[in-house]
């Protein structure tokens, strides 16, 4: 079982590749060298253990010399299959333990995971839903050792469709995906009970979307590829607005002490997702820039700024990964 998870912009993107290597059938090439068994392909039912050349091992149910019913097989590398059979194939109910200490139980069709099942990684990491042909795919949740968690639709071992994904942080996105990206409308919901709502292509920002603000604000505004145009209007509760970019907005009320008191968090949270979209197009950089930014609208007890440092730390770690600290 291999596992790849690919994060796009703070998402998750997850593609499982399972292992296809694990055939059992008697018309594979394997030849039995200890213990035939006494049953012969002449039987239609018996029971017994065959040992095959490479060292595998099954011991179970037969029917006219193949794997039928309720048995075990133990496979060179050590991965041990325990269920049903039919015709020589993992067909039914059954559990499967990997030689990496990854688990699988549920439903198999024709030797692979198919139906129901749940698969759990080693690290922890765990997958509950449907499969089709070894693949991901119907509706399932996936939940990371770090727990990280998408519950939605799936298709080829990828997001697809409608889903909810949950960060540890508290962010929760909503909406649609394709081929394991953001694609199409969505909303966003910060920790700080802030909203954002967009559309996405490609897994970035795009178009129009807007920021609906706890104290009841507004930011309509447009985006490029993941980044801020500029093109925007700040709404306030009282209808009062402010054209422009969010460094516009800065200015308008920067000798307003009032304004700065019940606009500065929103441009904190508006700077903060804008430093989440670059972040995760791994332009850490100019990502850090825009966090110290939003770090100067916002107290340094509160919420936004706990995740504002979190997201600093992960920058620094991924800049010393990548040597260009």
């Amino acid at each position: 079982m291999k596992k790849s998870f690919f994060f796009i912009l703070g998402f998750l993107c997850t593609q499982l590749t399972f292992a296809s290597d694990y055939l059992i059938s008697s018309d594979t090439t394997k030849k039995v060298t200890l213990n035939e068994s006494e049953c012969s392909p002449k039987e239609k039912h018996c029971k017994g253990k065959r040992v095959f050349e490479d060292g595998s091992i099954y011991d179970g149910e037969f029917k006219y010399g193949e794997p039928h019913g309720w048995g075990t097989y133990q496979f060179e590398d050590g991965t041990i299959y325990t269920g049903e059979f039919l015709d020589g194939l993992r067909h039914g109910h059954g559990q499967q333990n990997f030689q990496n200490k990854d688990n699988y139980a549920g439903d198999w069709r024709y030797g692979s995971m198919h139906g129901k099942g749940v698969y759990m990684w080693a690290d922890g990491s765990k997958y509950v839903g449907t499969f089709v042909e070894g693949s991901m795919q119907g509706k399932g949740i996936l939940t990371l050792a770090n727990g990280e968690s998408y519950d939605g639709e799936w298709k080829n071992g990828l997001a697809d469709g409608q889903g909810e994904y949950n960060k540890p942080d508290g962010t929760k996105y909503v909406g649609n995906h394709s081929a394991g990206e953001r694609n199409g409308t969505g909303v966003i919901t910060f920790r700080t009970g802030d909203i954002f709502i967009g559309k996405w292509r490609n897994g970035a920002a795009n178009k129009k979307g807007t920021f609906q603000f706890s104290n009841g604000d507004k930011y309509a505004c447009f985006w490029e590829d993941g980044e801020l145009t500029g093109e925007a209007t700040y709404i306030m509760v009282n209808g009062k607005e402010i054209q422009g970019s969010l460094d516009k907005i800065e200015r308008e009320i920067a000798n307003d002490a009032e304004l700065q008191e019940s606009v500065g968090p929103n441009l904190g949270i508006s700077w903060y997702y804008q430093g989440m979209e670059q972040m995760q197009a791994k332009k850490y950089s100019q990502a850090a820039e825009t966090f110290k930014i939003a770090q100067k609208f916002v107290p340094a007890s509160s919420d936004l700024n706990k995740l504002i440092y979190e997201q600093l730390q992960i920058i620094e770690e991924k800049q010393e990964e990548d040597g260009s600290l």
